[in-house]
C-alpha cells in the first residue's frame, strides 16, 4: 500500500480561538501552514461563554488585535450586544465586554481562515507525534495512518478533555 506523504513549515492541532489565531499567524507570515480539527463547524467554536472580552479576556483580546490577530475583527462582525463593565469604578479598570452570536462567530472565522493564502484547513483527528533520534517533535500522523512533516508544531488543548502527549 503506498503511503502519501505530506510536509507544512507549520502544523497547527485544534482550531479553538488559539489555535485559529496561531494557523492564521504563521500563514500571514508566509508559512505553508495546516490545521487539524475534528470537525470544520466546530472551528472557533465559543461552546459556554459567547462572550469576548471583560476585565482579563478583553486586555488578552487587545493584545493579540495589536499583533494584528482576528479575534477583535471577528467580534466587530458579529457581537449581538456590548457593554462597558465597571463603570461605577475608576477610569483603569472600565472595560468592554461584547456578545457574540456564536454561529456568526465560528462561520465568519470559518471563512477567514478558508480565504487566507497559504492555510489549509483538514478535517481530521491527529492520533501521534513522529519524534526524530533527538527527541525533537517533526511529524504527526493522523487517524487514518498519513504521516505529516512540518518544521513548527503548535498544539492546543480542547475545552472539554485534557491533552495527554507521550513521548
Amino acid at each position: 500500500m503506498a503511503v502519501l506523504e505530506e510536509y507544512y513549515d507549520a502544523v497547527v492541532i485544534g482550531a479553538g480561538h488559539a489555535g485559529c489565531e496561531a494557523a492564521l499567524a504563521c500563514a500571514r507570515l508566509g508559512l505553508e501552514t495546516i490545521v487539524f480539527t475534528v470537525s470544520v463547524e466546530s472551528i472557533a467554536m465559543m461552546p459556554c461563554n459567547p462572550n469576548i472580552g471583560g476585565s482579563s479576556k478583553g486586555h488578552l483580546v487587545r493584545e493579540v488585535d495589536a499583533l494584528g490577530g482576528e479575534m477583535g475583527k471577528n467580534i466587530d462582525k458579529t457581537f449581538i450586544q456590548s457593554k462597558m463593565l465597571n463603570t461605577s469604578k475608576g477610569p483603569s479598570v472600565h472595560s468592554l465586554r461584547a456578545q457574540a452570536d456564536k454561529r456568526a462567530y465560528s462561520q465568519e472565522m470559518r471563512h477567514t481562515m478558508e480565504n487566507t493564502d497559504k492555510l489549509t484547513i483538514r478535517q481530521a483527528e491527529v492520533c501521534k507525534l513522529l519524534v526524530d533520534e533527538n527527541n525533537n517533535i517533526n511529524g504527526v500522523v493522523r487517524i487514518d495512518y498519513m504521516p505529516l512533516w512540518f518544521g513548527v508544531g503548535i498544539m492546543y488543548e480542547r475545552v472539554y478533555e485534557g491533552l495527554k502527549i507521550k513521548l
